[in-house]
């Protein structure tokens, strides 16, 4: 009997250590996936700011390609809700590049003074 009971505690606790090994791979492989995601929301978050300032300094193309690669940043971090603002921020911003970079430039292609790409915010701006 206190062989049997032995040999099933010594079963059980074989299955537990390769359960629990199991799961802390699990854990190291959300971990790296969450870390990598923050950084990517930083990234982007970096980029934005950079468009936000060099639209204040009215060099677009700065901006249209620092809002590219924010838009590629928040396309790779999957959220998902704000892709859709992402985008369009970016072909706004690149329109006035490409208008602004041409001699003649239309009125209504130039930007409105204060022009700053929708959905960001900056603490003392408004």
């Amino acid at each position: 009997m206190k062989r049997t009971v032995l040999s099933l505690l010594l079963a059980l606790t074989t299955s537990l250590v390769s359960a629990e090994d199991e799961l802390s791979q699990l854990r190291l492989v959300e971990y790296k996936h969450l870390n990598q995601k923050i950084e990517t929301l930083e990234k982007a978050i970096r980029l934005q700011t950079l468009t936000t300032e060099a639209i204040r300094k009215e060099n677009y193309d700065l901006a249209c390609k620092a809002q590219r690669e924010a838009t590629i940043a928040t396309r790779q971090a999957n959220i998902k809700d704000v892709n859709g603002f992402s985008d369009k921020q970016y072909a706004e911003i690149c329109t006035i590049s490409r208008a602004t970079s041409e001699p003649n430039i239309p009125s209504w292609l130039k930007p409105v003074a204060g022009f700053e790409p929708a959905g960001v915010y900056v603490e003392g701006r408004r």
